[in-house]
């Protein structure tokens, strides 16, 4: 018995002699929670004692409610594994106090002082173990938490010293540290967590910059070949744990396996429907150059017989409230298919179908298809002299079709670029008036790189960069020649100014871009010049010892060393309002005696993050 305040001590008492108290503020435990512990108390024992006041001969736990229940879960359900810790349920350590008011602080200080392991402690802590032979259902055992959750702690154990130190220390997330898992190299993880840290990348573009020169899984051909097939070929990828989107090296190899396959799937089609022909599309659409010469025909639609009709409206009205069950799916996709009627024979036999892959990986099939002279619905047999009743094969090769329209464009190209100032008219006409690329006279679109930061109202933007204020041509891409005419007839100046504006919106930004961050420099330009730091848009956001470091470098000199005393025992909230002021206030800066030179670095005073590299 060892006193550890004039009002506590520490013994021990049987487990039937505990009941949690209403001073506990863990009144409320989620069972699977508590079967978890008691996992981890089977392996590790009781290593913190449990926290009761003793009213009437009666101890009730204050703190270490759930150390409570998961004993007693023990005692019931036992453990299954062979080297459990040895509790005595007669005798579970206890610190005692008969004081309510101390009572009350244990109550409160235990949970308020609880805090999980930090991630990075975590994953090293669990590489230990695994270094000591453990596998993830001990770890999971012995800290309480799921297998998968160990198993995607222990993912990241492979990352380097240097990327669990950068988590540690907050200069990446841990969404970040997920993401350099799958970078395949020491060498290429050191890259993109440079990029993590000196550039600020978020996860989600440094995922895509992995991306770079490799396939997403998510990828609609590698979701038509599935990657099995991929892996069986000898693909090669980096699995990601913690998205669905593994990384594929080998795109020539996915994209022959994507054209074999579909290649495949138009022959089986075509022997089994018995069209003229089926042409594999590698697109996702089919376009005017693969039906040129064709008329479209559509399928003779039919009534569904009574029962199956009634069967039908049964699994529409199921298919809003559950999900069907394979056999109910197929059942459904029949009657569906049956609906949409079907070719009349002769049609079938001369018409022609496209088979593509959509962009969720499906095969998708196409209309079909007659030749022009036929496209109309007349009946080939009403001419008993006809003889031909399949579609001939056309003049041309549809390869050779190709090749002709790629011959339309060299000529084109050619004489384009002798004509500087039409392609400059061409270009500044097609994106003002927001023209597709694939419609337009370039395969080319400004995307506009416009991100207002979620405060702008400290902001001065100039509204040619936000486009509020714009008056685009109200173009309608059909008469080409008048609209292209009307938008030259404006003059040169004008054509400047629109592709000045476009591309200043398609400006990459300057924390990375080391092009923009020298044009920073070499403009002379300075974010203060459209921003003023408030507190809705910087100081809220910075921890109380940044804004302790803003006020000593702008503030506090010699003379004024007593206001850094002041400033340091304000409360956060407090230190945020006297920031605002001191950048927005003359009246402040005058109370402070600040100089005509204090207030000017005020004027152009910077964030770390924003100096770098000016």
């Amino acid at each position: 018995m060892t006193d550890q305040t004039p009002m506590s001590t520490t013994r021990t008492a049987p487990l039937d002699e505990l009941t949690l108290h209403a001073f506990n503020p863990r009144q409320v435990h989620d069972p699977e929670d508590i079967a978890a512990l008691a996992i981890s108390l089977s392996l590790n024992g009781l290593m913190q004692n449990l926290n009761a006041l003793e009213e009437d001969g009666r101890l009730g736990v204050v703190a270490g409610g759930r150390r409570l229940r998961a004993l007693e879960h023990l005692r019931s359900q036992g453990s299954d594994f062979a080297n459990s810790a040895d509790i005595d349920f007669y005798a579970i350590p206890v610190h005692v106090t008969t004081d309510p008011a101390l009572a009350r602080s244990w109550a409160g200080s235990e949970g308020a002082t609880q805090r999980p392991l930090h991630p990075a402690d975590e994953i090293r802590a669990y590489a230990a173990m695994v270094d000591h032979g453990s596998d993830a259902d001990q770890i999971a055992a012995a800290f309480g938490q799921s297998k998968a959750h160990v198993q995607r702690r222990l993912k990241l154990a492979g990352l380097s010293p240097a990327t669990l130190d950068a988590l540690r220390s907050g200069s990446i997330t841990l969404d970040v540290a997920q993401v350099l898992t799958v970078t395949g190299g020491n060498e290429r993880e050191a890259e993109a967590l440079k990029l993590a840290t000196d550039h600020r990348y978020s996860a989600d573009r440094l995922r895509h910059q992995l991306m770079e020169g490799n396939l997403p899984s998510s990828d609609r051909r590698v979701r038509y070949i599935g990657l099995d097939l991929y892996r069986a070929e000898g693909g090669t990828l980096d699995e990601d744990l913690f998205s669905d989107q593994s990384r594929l090296h080998n795109v020539e190899l996915v994209d022959r396996l994507f054209q074999i396959k579909l290649q495949k799937a138009a022959e089986d089609l075509q022997a089994a429907g018995g069209f003229a022909r089926v042409i594999p599309i590698f697109d996702t659409w089919v376009g005017y150059q693969h039906t040129e010469g064709m008329s479209r025909i559509y399928r003779h639609s039919v009534e569904l017989p009574e029962a199956d009709a009634k069967r039908h409206a049964e699994l529409c009205e199921m298919g809003e409230t559950q999900t069907f069950t394979a056999e109910e799916k197929a059942e459904f996709d029949t009657l569906e298919q049956r609906m949409l009627g079907d070719y009349d024979d002769e049609e079938r036999e001369a018409a022609t179908v496209f088979a593509m892959v959509d962009r969720n990986g499906e095969l998708e099939v196409s209309s079909a298809y007659l030749p022009a002279s036929r496209g109309n619905g007349s009946s080939a047999g009403s001419n008993d002299n006809e003889a031909e009743r399949v579609a001939p094969k056309p003049p041309i090769t549809q390869s050779g079709i190709e090749d002709l329209r790629r011959i339309e464009r060299l000529a084109l190209q050619a004489r384009m670029i002798s004509q500087p100032e039409l392609a400059l008219d061409l270009l500044a006409f097609q994106l003002w008036t927001e023209m597709p690329s694939f419609a337009g006279p370039f395969n080319i679109r400004a995307e506009e790189q416009l991100s207002l930061p979620e405060v702008a109202n400290s902001l001065t933007v100039d509204k040619r960069v936000t486009g509020e204020d714009d008056e685009q041509a109200s173009a309608s891409h059909e008469n080409f020649d008048e609209e292209f005419d009307a938008f030259m007839a404006k003059g040169k100046k004008h054509r400047n100014q629109v592709l000045t504006t476009l591309l200043a919106r398609t400006m990459n930004a300057p924390f990375a871009s080391p092009a923009n961050r020298a044009l920073l420099r070499r403009l002379d330009i300075t974010p203060r010049s459209i921003w003023t730091p408030t507190a809705e848009s910087l100081f809220n956001a910075c921890r109380s010892e940044a804004l302790d470091s803003i006020w000593r470098e702008l503030v506090v000199t010699d003379e004024r060393e007593d206001q850094m005393d002041r400033f340091a025992k304000l409360k956060v909230g407090e230190k945020r309002k006297e920031l605002e002021k001191l950048f927005n206030d003359a009246s402040t800066q005058e109370a402070l005696g600040l100089s005509r030179a204090e207030v000017a670095a005020i004027d152009s005073w910077l964030p770390d993050i924003m100096k770098k590299g000016l």
